[in-house]
C-alpha cells in the first residue's frame, strides 16, 4: 500500500480498511466510492481530518 501524500511504502494496516503512514505520520482509508480520506493524528490519539483537493 503506498500513501497518498508521500507515495512511499512505509504503511502499515492499522484497523479494517485502515493504514498509517510511518514517513509522513499520517493515517489514511479508502471509503465505498474509492475516495482517499487522510487523518492527522493528534498526540492524544485523536484523528483530525485533512481536506485534500
Amino acid at each position: 500500500m503506498y500513501c497518498p501524500l508521500c507515495e512511499t511504502v512505509d504503511t502499515g494496516k492499522v484497523g479494517t480498511d485502515q493504514y498509517y503512514c510511518w514517513h509522513c505520520l499520517i493515517e489514511f482509508n479508502i471509503n465505498s466510492k474509492n475516495k482517499i480520506n487522510i487523518y492527522y493524528v493528534e498526540d492524544d490519539g485523536s484523528l483530525i481530518d485533512i481536506d485534500v483537493p
